[in-house]
């Protein structure tokens, strides 16, 4: 039972890099908890860990609308506006496949709040 690291996670989203590593292994964990729910080999567990964990990053980053750094003002997008699903990302798209292909299942049935 391998999770990824923050470092491959990098390596593979490299616009994540602004993450902090603690940041980022939230994310790995939270993503680890998935795999393991959707019964993966544990030949692929790491690889559907990165992916997933790339994605759930992601979603977190993509949903800043705008920042101001003089008047110190953020505006996020509406979690709730379909951005949160696997297709909103490649990483979520590919953590989709490895689903079907490895598991025989039609994707994690996550719930984000």
């Amino acid at each position: 039972m391998a999770k990824t690291t923050p470092e491959k996670l990098v390596l593979m989203a490299k616009k994540l890099a602004s993450l902090s590593e603690d940041a980022l292994n939230m994310f790995i964990d939270d993503a680890y908890l998935q795999v393991q729910a959707d019964k993966f080999p544990e030949s692929i567990e790491e690889v559907a860990n990165r992916y997933l964990a790339a994605h759930l990053a992601t979603m977190e980053t993509i949903n800043v609308k705008s920042e101001a750094v003089s008047s110190l003002k953020k505006e996020y997008y509406d979690k709730n506006a379909g951005l949160v699903d696997l297709s909103a990302t490649n990483y979520g798209q590919e953590y989709q496949r490895l689903v079907i292909e490895h598991t025989g299942g039609h994707g994690p049935s996550m719930v984000v709040v």
